[in-house]
């Protein structure tokens, strides 16, 4: 039996300054956020500046929907509070779905992954930026339980086709099977992907999703139905061969799992997309939600 999520949603218009309780924030439309001592703990989101220009940062758990009219409208989504910062929480439920932090495995791959960063130090470092549109009618924005950016879609009842497909961000994918020359490539709040002779390491954000949620479908670009443990990689940089194994790590946790490569996406803050794997079930040591992020890091070889 499927367990029901408890949400919370708040709603919010142009004509309305977003009062949540926690730590004081002013999130602007770069995304920048200042934290204010006061003791008054009310954070505050200036609509007017988020109307114009898409948050890299926002409130945890939130979705922003661009209504017809442009309108920034804000739902809230709680459950994001559930994985946030609770990493002794998390290690606490672990022995009940058999999931074992991976200690001694870890120093070894340290050393992998820095073998690989030495290795492709004096070829070019290139950053993509956040490949971000404009906000445009029916562009919706998921932000994840860290406050970055999960998924950027738009909703077709809202916008017109074209406006929909314009709106797919970013429009390039490296042919398939490939990947970009060898090199670093960085993106979003410090995402890196690291690519060499012969591996692949990725280390920044995991995000999650699932089909109905966030434009996703239940088929991936491998044509394989995606299940439990299929992971997406960013499209504009890594397009390895479907199916092909790779040892991810949530950070927070160190659970160490073996994933598999059957999508592709936009990934315009996040190293890796793992579709849903349950409401009752844990992976890398979290429950899932629609808003779930958290830190880790991926690698394979070729």
């Amino acid at each position: 039996m499927k367990s029901k999520k408890i949400m919370k949603w708040i709603t919010v218009s142009m004509s309305t300054a977003l009062l949540l309780s926690s730590g004081a924030v002013i999130v602007n439309a770069t995304g920048n956020s200042q934290l204010n001592g006061n003791t008054s703990k009310e954070s505050r989101i200036d609509l007017e500046a988020v109307k114009n220009q898409i948050p890299t940062a926002f409130v945890p758990g939130a979705i922003l929907n661009y209504n017809a009219e442009q309108e920034p409208i804000i739902t809230y989504d709680t459950s994001a509070a559930d994985h946030a910062g609770d990493t002794k929480g998390i290690l606490r439920s672990l022995q009940a779905y058999e999931e074992v932090p991976d200690i001694n495995g870890r120093a070894a791959e340290d050393e992998f992954f820095k073998a690989v960063a030495e290795s492709v130090k004096d070829l070019p470092v290139t950053d993509l930026g956040y490949d971000l549109p404009e906000p445009s009618p029916g562009t919706v924005v998921i932000y994840g339980s860290d406050g970055h950016i999960n998924r950027v879609y738009v909703d077709e009842s809202i916008a017109s086709i074209q406006a929909a497909a314009a709106a797919d961000i970013p429009s390039s994918s490296v042919p398939y099977p490939g990947r970009l020359p060898a090199g670093t490539y960085t993106y979003g709040s410090g995402q890196t992907v690291i690519i060499s002779a012969g591996a692949v390491t990725g280390e920044g954000r995991f995000t999650v999703f699932r089909a109905g949620v966030g434009g996703s479908g239940t088929v991936g670009s491998s044509g394989k139905t995606l299940g439990a443990g299929d992971i997406a990689t960013k499209r504009q940089i890594d397009n390895a061969i479907h199916g092909t194994p790779i040892t991810a790590r949530a950070l927070d946790t160190n659970i160490s799992k073996t994933v598999y490569k059957n999508d592709i996406g936009s990934l315009p803050d996040a190293v890796m997309d793992n579709y849903f794997w349950g409401w009752n079930n844990v992976q890398f040591g979290y429950t899932y939600s629609d808003t779930l992020s958290f830190p880790g890091r991926y690698y394979y070889q070729f």
